[in-house]
């Protein structure tokens, strides 16, 4: 029988994994969080419709790429449709994430590195998680799980099958956030730059079409999938030319790029994560000028950190608007760099002529350290989320006055309405916004979801008080300003709740 103290050394590294992903999960569980923010709501809802037999795309209209819907449908299907699937899964792959990067940090720089960098990376994630369910949040634990494959990668047995994984995982994340995927360019230029310095052309061609033959077997699949639903060319127009447009790559100014990774780098110095990692990579670029001979998996880190960290902003800084929530793909390289400073100090210190207690002592109290400076801000979160209740009348007032058979039109970017309350929205632009984009909307898509609208005939249309006035769109015509007519005419207002007004159907003409 394993004596206890053998049982703790298997378990008690899972043990604390678990416990900080847990940690960062909890304020946004329905046991807390009892509503969800925009994108979230958008997810949900196409997860509800995709169990409903609905296809992203032809069906529900959103710009994000298809695993995030599928992620979702899988946490609905696992508990009747209730958030809590979805929660489990975020705590899953979070758990996976970080169990991952630590045994990874581990084997190149040795416990307490790992210890310390996952501490900061978790503590970071808290303020850019912005309530859960993001897409960046899920592509954290391809990110790590590519940075593990690549490891010691020269001396594995199954070397083709590591780089084909890869490129896996790499197209996995980009079907996930396509702005997602700096660690795998990252990996392809470290891997061009040192085959090709050393002249191992074949070796090099080798790696990289593995790498590409996994990355097009998923961009295959996805092809196939959508294609033989009749849905690739809703796909393309709304998973990518949409996103052509909201990058505005044509305007890029360099300056409000700066400003806004200024502000949205500030959450990850408040844990200092970020003056750790910048300490890491002046350290790793010394190290290169200085050609320190360190093993191979550590050199091999450290050069895709030197590539990426720069890639990861540039990526970023791609929209127009950045949200905190997209300085999570930051995350693992910034993790590796931290652990390379702690591990570069503590290398140092143990030279010190110190006793163990001691050292146990101060490696203590530096981590209490840390975690004390994020607590304030952690019970911020639990309180933030626990007050979003701006939806819960209108809801109530939804399920109160339709039947589960009824359309409901939310007019704005509330799609979580029709998710808590089960009811589909008339028309696959469950919100407005493509709509409304210069450049990309068309006569034909507003006379779709106007058509649409007047055929089902919703039960309600909700104003969301949205900074876009009812039924006016950027391009006008005759048969456009016909059906806005009569949308106009045949809804009437009913009822306003809080800033949101409430239309009904009526036969008649509504009074002025």
């Amino acid at each position: 029988m394993k004596s206890i103290r053998s049982i703790i050394d298997q378990i008690w590294e899972k043990i604390l994994v678990l416990f900080g992903a847990l940690c960062v999960l909890l304020p946004t569980s329905p046991l807390n969080m009892k509503f969800t923010y925009r994108d979230s709501g958008v997810f949900l809802y196409t997860g509800w419709r995709i169990l409903n037999g609905e296809l992203p795309y032809r069906d529900i209209w959103d710009h994000k790429p298809p695993v995030i819907f599928y992620i979702n449908a899988a946490g609905l299907a696992l508990t009747n449709n209730s958030r809590w699937g979805v929660w489990l899964l975020e705590l899953v792959l979070v758990f996976f994430a970080a169990w991952v990067g630590y045994q990874l940090i581990k084997k190149v720089f040795g416990l307490f590195p790992a210890i310390f960098s996952l501490l900061l990376w978790l503590l970071s994630l808290v303020p850019l998680f912005q309530g859960g369910n993001f897409t960046t949040e899920y592509t954290l634990p391809l990110q790590f799980a590519a940075l593990w494959l690549l490891y010691d990668s020269d001396k594995s047995e199954h070397k083709d099958r590591r780089f084909f994984l890869i490129g896996l995982t790499g197209a996995l994340a980009f079907f996930t956030k396509q702005t997602a995927i700096g660690i795998w360019i990252a990996i392809i230029v470290s891997i061009s730059i040192q085959e090709l310095a050393s002249g191992q052309f074949k070796q090099w061609f080798r790696e990289l079409s593995y790498i590409f033959l996994g990355g097009i077997s998923i961009t295959a699949f996805m092809a196939i999938f959508f294609g033989a639903q009749g849905a690739f060319p809703q796909f393309w127009s709304a998973a990518f030319e949409y996103n052509f447009f909201y990058s505005s790559l044509n305007e890029y100014d360099l300056t409000p790029r700066i400003d806004i990774l200024i502000r949205g780098l500030r959450p990850l110095s408040n844990s200092w994560l970020l003056q750790f990692s910048v300490a890491g990579y002046v350290a790793a670029i010394l190290y290169i000028l200085l050609k320190k001979n360190y093993a191979e998996p550590l050199k091999k880190l450290l050069f895709i950190g030197l590539i990426n960290l720069p890639i990861e902003l540039i990526l970023i800084a791609i929209p127009q608007k950045t949200y905190p929530h997209y300085f999570m793909t930051l995350l693992p390289i910034l993790a590796v760099l931290t652990a390379y400073t702690v591990w570069t100090v503590t290398s140092a210190i143990s030279t010190w002529k110190l006793p163990g207690f001691m050292k146990l002592l101060a490696a203590a109290g530096v981590l209490a350290f840390f975690l004390s400076r994020s607590f304030d801000g952690y019970l911020n979160q639990l309180y933030t989320y626990r007050t979003l209740t701006k939806d819960e009348t209108v809801i109530d007032y939804v399920k109160e006055s339709t039947s589960p058979d009824d359309y409901v039109l939310l007019w704005g970017a509330e799609a979580s309405v029709n998710y808590f309350t089960e009811r589909r929205s008339p028309t696959r632009f469950v919100y407005q916004y493509p709509l409304q984009r210069d450049g990309y909307v068309n006569e034909s898509l507003i006379l779709e979801f106007l058509d649409d609208v007047i055929e089902n005939r919703p039960k309600l249309i909700i104003d969301t008080d949205s900074s876009i006035p009812m039924y006016e769109f950027p391009i006008r015509s005759d048969a456009i300003d016909e059906k806005a007519a009569y949308l106009l005419s045949h809804y009437c207002p009913a009822r306003r709740i809080d800033s949101w007004t409430v239309y009904e159907y009526s036969d008649g003409v509504c009074a002025p």
